[in-house]
């Protein structure tokens, strides 16, 4: 099966350089890594662009989401089975990619996300924010899904490409730019009673405390994120059957 790892790089020229070199440093559980420029103006275009991987340059920032789509069409096109996702911001470690592709690549799942909060994870620095506003929205989500997640919100993920053939569900709907693609492919992920998801440890480092961790914003970017999930919940979309 073929993996693709997908990595979008928005204005991140302090902490890219080390995804860069911790990239080449490995033997990555991928077949391809594909870079999505998304709009960055402080010269982490320039580094995307000579990295020597697949890229893609968006003219401007829509979203995180929008990187997603974009980056998705890109694999469905080019016959990719996996596509996998990790931060340019350093918090994930290109080291641990075959912890989320693995059980995908093996049969055993067909979406796996990663948990900094499972036995072998680790959140080393993590802000007193997160410690305290992830297991808010654990909660919110087992309230909605009658499903218990110990990480919500962490996007190192990875999942069987040809769920987006069988989506009856616009998934390049352009509300789904900002926050809300993630979290609604995982509410319908979850709600299928038929896909096989799972989470599995990973780390998510953090800087010293008073550095920038983030460019979720206070209130607006988590109402981004909780949306998604209420949407998912109640629009009565979903997939198509494997059988079908």
């Amino acid at each position: 099966m073929r993996t693709v790892l997908f990595i979008p790089v928005f204005n991140q020229i302090h902490e890219f350089p080390q995804v860069l070199q911790e990239l080449k440093a490995q033997q990555l559980a991928c077949d391809t890594v594909l870079l999505v420029n998304n709009g960055s103006n402080d010269g982490s275009e320039i580094l995307v662009r000579e990295s020597g991987y697949e890229y893609l340059d968006l003219p401007q920032n829509l979203g995180i989401g929008h990187s997603f789509i974009k980056a998705t069409e890109w694999a469905l096109e080019r016959g990719y089975d996996i596509f996998s996702v990790i931060a340019s911001n350093g918090k994930m470690l290109p080291s641990e990619l075959s912890r989320v592709v693995e059980p995908v690549a093996r049969g055993e799942a067909d979406y796996v996300t990663g948990s900094r909060f499972l036995s072998g994870g680790d959140s080393p620095n993590l802000p007193s924010f997160r410690k305290h506003s992830i297991p808010m929205v654990n909660k919110f989500v087992k309230a909605l899904y009658n499903t218990s997640l110990t990480d919500a919100t962490c996007g190192y993920k990875a999942y069987r490409l040809d769920l987006f053939r069988r989506a009856q569900f616009n998934w390049r709907a352009s509300w789904l730019n900002t926050y809300g693609f993630e979290y609604y492919l995982y509410g319908k992920i979850i709600l299928d009673g038929e896909i096989r998801y799972k989470e599995v440890p990973i780390t998510m480092r953090y800087p010293a405390k008073g550095k920038r961790y983030s460019k979720i914003k206070p209130f607006s970017g988590w109402y981004a994120m909780i949306k998604p999930w209420v949407i998912a919940r109640l629009d009565r979309k979903g997939f198509s059957s494997q059988q079908s």
